[in-house]
């Protein structure tokens, strides 16, 4: 997987390499063939209009022969594809947005496959040694359930009989035994606070021990924490690839602007009219 994700990248750096060497090369070429007296199309002309307008030489930057229509959209084309916006509007910075995502989107999902790794080892953990001797084929739980494997090293008895009326675990250092003083505190009545306790108590077929497991239990600590790390990771590099795509987007806006109101200011033109 690790390998893919290398090659991914490292085919949409060459193919970035590729278009800036294309581009680049038609740019010059347009300059050459207006210096020479070819007479261009109309959309060449905005193209170059385009550079004009920005103060820099048109064989300067990247230019694109993308119809003027099209560059009215380049915020939302980036909105969707960051640095698609900045390529048609020939400004050389998408390289770098397209970087940006390449590199973000492998590391999230770098962070999303060791995620799962860890998951998958404290599950074989907790099932094999903490609830091995109350379930044979111990049922999968959502996380908050081994969140609470993690802080309590015994759920505790469910009920202290076998038959009859409930009688809550009492023992606070686990976890049944903290639900049941924690109800009680809370509610005014008996029959309340046993209403509460059986919502939030572990029930038979769920509980775990650790034990005369102490080194297990460790282990089991310190994958959860790799666990949740690896989770933080990836909520982070969601948010960088997040930002980059509004980013990329206010960029193309305020370029657009840019070249709009110097436009206007200096008497050139550009290939489209902007009604931002």
């Amino acid at each position: 997987m690790r390998l893919s994700w290398v090659v991914a990248v490292r085919c949409a750096l060459r193919s970035a390499m590729l278009c800036v060497v294309i581009v680049t090369e038609v740019g010059a070429q347009r300059v050459d063939g207006g210096r020479a007296g070819v007479v261009r199309s109309g959309r060449a002309d905005s193209s170059v209009a385009f550079a004009a307008v920005a103060g820099a030489s048109p064989d300067s930057l990247f230019v694109l022969p993308l119809a003027p229509r099209l560059r009215e959209y380049a915020p939302l084309i980036s909105a969707v594809i960051p640095g698609g916006g900045q390529l048609a509007l020939g400004n050389g910075r998408f390289v770098a947005y397209v970087v940006v995502e390449a590199i973000s989107w492998w590391n999230y999902q770098k962070n999303r496959n060791e995620l799962n790794q860890e998951t998958e080892a404290f599950k074989q953990l907790a099932n094999g040694v903490a609830r091995a001797a109350y379930s044979s084929k111990p049922a999968d739980r959502e996380w908050a359930y081994y969140e609470q494997m993690r802080d309590y090293k015994e759920s505790g008895a469910y009920s202290k009989t076998d038959a009859g009326p409930l009688v809550p675990e009492t023992d606070t250092a686990t976890f049944n035994g903290y639900k049941w003083q924690l109800a009680l505190r809370n509610h005014g009545t008996l029959a309340e606070a046993l209403a509460d306790y059986q919502q939030v108590a572990i029930k038979p077929g769920f509980q775990w021990s650790w034990k005369n497991h102490t080194l297990e239990y460790d282990i089991f600590k310190r994958t959860t924490a790799l666990r949740n790390d690896a989770n933080q990771r990836a909520s982070n590099y969601l948010l960088a690839i997040g930002a980059n795509h509004i980013l990329s987007m206010i960029d193309a806006f305020a370029t657009i602007r840019l070249q709009v109101q110097a436009g206007a200011n200096g008497g050139g033109s550009i290939g489209a009219s902007i009604g931002w």
